[in-house]
């Protein structure tokens, strides 16, 4: 998206009291697309089934798991996704299954999206933050995916999840999102108009162009802003700008652990602000920055360390994958804070399994 609209959207969904559906219209209008553009105007579209779907869940909404009954068919769970311009939409239509987002294991490529999921068929649970809420065709929820979650579809489900890149939100609207924001069916009629473009969106995305696709994507992201603010924010879930940067920091870490090179510097540029304010932000911790991106990586190791998934990987490999240059200063570093050395955590663990 380019720097104007961005500016433009940040300053929130309306002016004067009103939507801008300018975007939005010149989209639909776009619908008419000629049969032989629909090839190149494909190329925005995936689709993934069977044996594909876990690892393409996995690609576009981090470190998802998805457990599905025994013997389920592996065909039978269907993913199709479209990039509306920074937004991605995409369909699943799966048997009954659960989805747990472990924020420890975070390595998604964007951590800065808002999700929107849209209920479109069956039944399901959604969970975070001690908060439950059940989901029912033509209901919705929006959450922040920075926080664990667990989402328990207790039926075949045909559902729309919308990623929202968090940059086009300001603190105030990103608070309201401290807990799941629930959109009842009865809800109004903003709901359903930004469910029908999710729709149309999915269904046409085939004839649309990458311009349609970015307009569509823009006035996505307006409507959801209005549907996030036109809603109260509870009084136990207010907190700081200084915090909600907190929260972005931690979560940019949190994904960019392999980085050798994550640096103060390149924390800042990401969010956007100077170095200063950045440290600002971890002055009620009792640690620095780079202590707290040290101490982050050791417990992302000993994690994976203690992890059955990981079991045939090397202690190398494992110090590599957290940011460490050097096997043997990680192990020091390991021993130093966990008083055991990583291999014999290793030991241990295959000791009582077995």
């Amino acid at each position: 998206m380019a720097v104007a609209a961005q500016s433009r959207i940040r300053r929130g969904p309306q002016q004067d009291g009103r939507f801008r559906f300018g975007p939005l219209f010149a989209a639909l209008r776009d619908h008419a697309v000629e049969e032989e553009t629909m090839h190149a105007a494909a190329q925005h579209v995936s689709v993934a089934d069977g044996e594909a779907f876990l690892s393409a869940s996995r690609m576009l909404f981090g470190p998802i798991t998805q457990r599905f009954s025994r013997g389920e068919a592996p065909s039978l769970p269907k993913l199709v996704s479209v990039n509306l311009g920074s937004c991605r939409l995409s369909e699943i239509r799966a048997k009954s299954h659960l989805v747990v987002n472990d924020r420890a294991f975070w390595r998604s490529f964007d951590p800065d999206s808002i999700k929107i999921l849209m209920q479109l068929k069956g039944r399901s649970r959604f969970e975070q933050r001690e908060t439950a809420i059940d989901l029912s065709p033509r209901t919705a929820i929006i959450y922040d995916p920075v926080r664990s979650y667990s989402l328990q579809n207790l039926s075949d489900v045909d559902q729309l999840i919308l990623q929202v890149p968090r940059s086009t939100f300001g603190d105030e609207t990103l608070a309201r999102l401290l807990a799941p924001l629930p959109l009842p069916s009865e809800d109004d009629s903003l709901t359903h108009i930004v469910s029908g473009l999710m729709q149309m969106a999915i269904g046409k995305a085939h004839k649309l162009d990458e311009a349609s696709c970015r307009r569509v994507g823009e006035s996505l992201i307006q409507l959801v802003n209005g549907l996030i603010q036109a809603k109260p924010m509870a009084p136990d879930y207010r907190r700081s700008p200084l915090e909600a940067l907190r929260e972005r920091i931690v979560a940019y870490i949190d994904a960019n652990l392999a980085r050798s090179n994550l640096s103060a510097d390149d924390i800042a540029r990401h969010m956007g602000c100077s170095r200063r304010y950045l440290h600002r932000a971890f002055e009620g911790e009792g640690m620095t920055l780079e202590r707290f991106v040290w101490d982050r990586r050791l417990e992302r190791s000993k994690e994976e360390l203690l992890s059955p998934a990981r079991a045939s990987a090397s202690i190398s490999e494992i110090a590599f994958a957290c940011g460490f240059n050097s096997s043997a200063h990680f192990s020091r570093a390991f021993k130093s804070k966990y008083d055991v050395a990583p291999r014999e955590l290793r030991e241990r663990v295959r000791s009582v399994v077995h």
